[in-house]
């Protein structure tokens, strides 16, 4: 239960201090090869267009940085040698652990971070809480990314 204060912050984080999934179907080999390669194409051309989704605190993760929304992207920013990664960290231990950075309190200043801000879907689970930032229908908005 979140028991303290929630900030959402914005914060340029080494990428070795993130947590972060990794899949084998998304690599040069694997099934989702195609996308892979999309990807990794354009954020060697662009580097980061959108900020990961981070949770710091949750009852999910604890006191990790655990990305929510952006893990394809930390696989490609790791194997292009990116060192900091843009992030909208939802802090659920803001009474307890601070996080220095630039601090959001409306879903405005959320979606200025984004390059299509008109695109970003922000959802609260049932106790408000923000569980995913993210461009809506991602497939139809994948042109504008790459």
């Amino acid at each position: 239960m979140f028991g303290g204060m929630i900030k959402i912050i914005y914060k340029e984080l080494p990428i070795d201090q993130v947590s972060y999934l990794t899949r084998t179907e998304f690599s040069p080999t694997g099934g989702e090869k195609g996308f892979y390669n999309l990807l990794k194409d354009s954020m060697s051309k662009h580097g980061f267009k959108d900020p990961v989704h981070i949770e710091y605190g949750g009852e999910d993760y604890g006191d990790i940085l655990k990305v929510l929304v952006g893990n394809n992207r930390m696989v490609i920013a790791k194997e292009l040698g990116i060192d900091k990664i843009p992030a909208i960290i939802v802090n659920c231990k803001a009474d307890t652990f601070n996080i220095e950075g630039k601090v959001l309190n409306t879903d405005e200043d959320i979606k200025e971070h984004f390059h299509l801000p008109d695109k970003v879907e922000i959802r609260r689970n049932s106790k408000g809480i923000i569980d995913k930032i993210m461009p809506i229908e991602f497939n139809k908005v994948l042109e504008s990314y790459v």
